[in-house]
């Protein structure tokens, strides 16, 4: 066996393979905009920490007897059985 130690810059059938371009000079950039950054930070902080129609809106379900309905727990039962049976398979 034969071992070729010179490395061609040549590719297959001595096609020449061409040369990467170097990235772009924004590529390179290591700057951040935080501007966007403010932006997030200060609509979080005018976020409410709760909906209070939402709440009210729950606490009315909660309070239902029929919540949520028998179609809807089959529903829901039926997919939990599926998921059970298609885990163990």
């Amino acid at each position: 066996m034969e071992i070729n130690t010179n490395l061609s810059t040549t590719g297959v059938n001595g096609a020449v393979a061409s040369k990467r371009s170097a990235p772009s000079p924004n590529m390179l950039s290591d700057r951040v905009s935080l501007a966007s950054s403010s932006a997030l930070e200060q609509a979080l902080q005018n976020t409410p920490a709760s909906r209070p129609e939402m709440v009210a809106r729950a606490q009315s379900l909660i309070a239902d007897p029929n919540y949520p309905s028998g179609d809807t727990l089959a529903a829901m039962s039926l997919q939990l059985a599926r998921s059970l049976t298609s885990d163990n398979q």
